[in-house]
């Protein structure tokens, strides 16, 4: 069986897909995916065996008039490539339908509640996806429809892939934690209101290295975060390295893979870390943790309650959510899951 998954972006978007791809692939041994994917978040899929090939989606290709018709032949001649038993869409945006409906496939699979109305237009078959839960389960639950089974398993592990988990060890070689202890902390995020102030950051790790002076502080994120980390070494009493732009994604997932803590914004490297079941200390301001938290029993999320909490706003005059946190809570709930993975 062949099929072609849909699900371009983001990186968290991505990893929510992993279950329940997986529980297909179960369903069918030997089966072959190809994955619609946007470049950024492709080393990704080599912790899914099945997957056979990636096809880019090229958007800021495809979002420019000089550039739009050479890229979108590329894009449809790698859609038509091959034939597939079936295309599932995971994505339910109105691009990733149109997109999909160029594919050679008799079935073309997507939500029954997409998140943009007009992409059920170009499904031949509706799944069930249930609203108001978490986006893994939403996935888990439009593939049971597929296979019309309500018996399925879904437990994901991602393997280690031996390429990257050599380039993370030579990082960490270099960094000088090899062998040690050491936290990830990842100050990004996509929104402006989601990111937590650098000095919140910073007073927590060191709260934290008080009690725990042998652990190391890793930096992570894009090189466009590197402003951010900046302001933390200054800030910082513990023993703290920048690796912003300096891991590729698969470097990234082997290098959280030894971590004994993953601090964070709601954002994609926390998914990573929840994946990997990492213990997740997490920040929750205008996103709603129930659809899109950390999924994974090692969490502690933090998101203070006031009036405008979970608001879906972009941007904010006040970021009132920002100072409702105290440090010292925070630091308390490392402290927890240091101990024990969890927070009681």
């Amino acid at each position: 069986m062949d099929f072609l998954i849909l699900k371009p972006s983001s990186l968290g978007d991505v990893i929510h897909a992993f279950p329940a791809v997986s529980a297909l692939v179960r369903a069918y041994p030997g089966a072959n995916i190809d994955w619609l994917i946007h470049p950024a978040f492709a080393e990704l899929t080599a912790y899914l065996p099945a997957v056979r090939r990636n096809i880019f989606f090229e958007r800021k290709k495809l979002g420019k008039i000089s550039s739009f018709f050479p890229a979108f032949s590329q894009l449809r001649s790698e859609i038509r490539k091959k034939p597939y038993d079936a295309v599932i869409d995971l994505q339910g945006l109105t691009r990733s339908a149109a997109i999909g409906r160029m594919a050679r496939s008799k079935v073309f699979a997507g939500s029954d509640s997409p998140r943009e109305f007009p992409a059920a237009v170009f499904y031949n078959r509706k799944l069930h996806a249930p609203t108001g839960i978490h986006a893994v389960e939403r996935n888990n639950a439009m593939i049971a429809d597929f296979l019309q089974r309500d018996d399925l398993d879904f437990p994901f592990q991602m393997e280690p892939v031996s390429r990257f988990v050599g380039q993370a060890d030579e990082i960490l070689r270099q960094t000088g934690v090899d062998g040690k202890p050491y936290a990830v902390i990842a100050p990004g995020a996509r929104w402006k209101t989601k990111q937590w102030p650098t000095s919140f950051f910073a007073d927590v790790m060191n709260r934290i290295g008080e009690k725990h002076p042998d652990l190391c502080f890793l930096i992570a994120g894009s090189g466009s975060d590197s402003v951010m980390a900046a302001e933390i070494l200054q800030l910082a009493k513990v023993p703290c390295y920048d690796l912003c732009g300096k891991t590729s994604l698969g470097e990234l997932v082997e290098v959280t893979r030894k971590a004994k803590l993953f601090f964070c914004n709601d954002s994609g490297p926390m998914h990573i870390a929840a994946a990997l079941n990492i213990p997740v200390l997490t920040m929750f301001g205008p996103t709603s943790p129930v659809l899109t938290g950390p999924y994974s029993k090692k969490n502690c999320i933090l998101q203070p309650t006031l009036p405008c909490i979970s608001c879906m706003m972009r941007y904010c005059s006040t970021c009132e959510c920002h100072n409702a946190v105290n440090p010292e809570v925070a630091a308390e709930s490392a402290e927890s899951l240091l101990a024990t993975g969890v927070v009681p």
